[in-house]
């Protein structure tokens, strides 16, 4: 864990191209088998917006405030669900 917050710090304060590269890379397993779930047609579309959710939420994200990345991926997705919620 310490070593994706430390990739994280990178992205974040030095626009590490090559951190960034890493964590996706780190992710990518779990992307895809998630995509199995999925047509196959739609699966590199899919695989490219989670990339793309995965690189707003490195960029968002505030490790100073102590969370820990999944926790701060649920928090996010639960103000999604809300906000969703409340506009429907």
């Amino acid at each position: 864990m310490t070593r994706l917050i430390e990739l994280t710090k990178r992205v974040q304060l030095e626009n590490d191209l090559e951190s960034l590269e890493t964590i996706l890379h780190l992710f990518e397993p779990k992307m895809k088998q998630s995509l199995l779930q999925t047509n196959y047609q739609e699966r590199e579309d899919l695989l490219q917006e989670l990339q793309i959710k995965t690189i707003d939420i490195i960029q968002n994200y505030d490790w100073t405030k102590g969370y820990t990345f999944w926790e701060y991926t649920e928090k996010l997705q639960s103000e999604f669900y809300s906000t969703y919620q409340e506009a429907n």
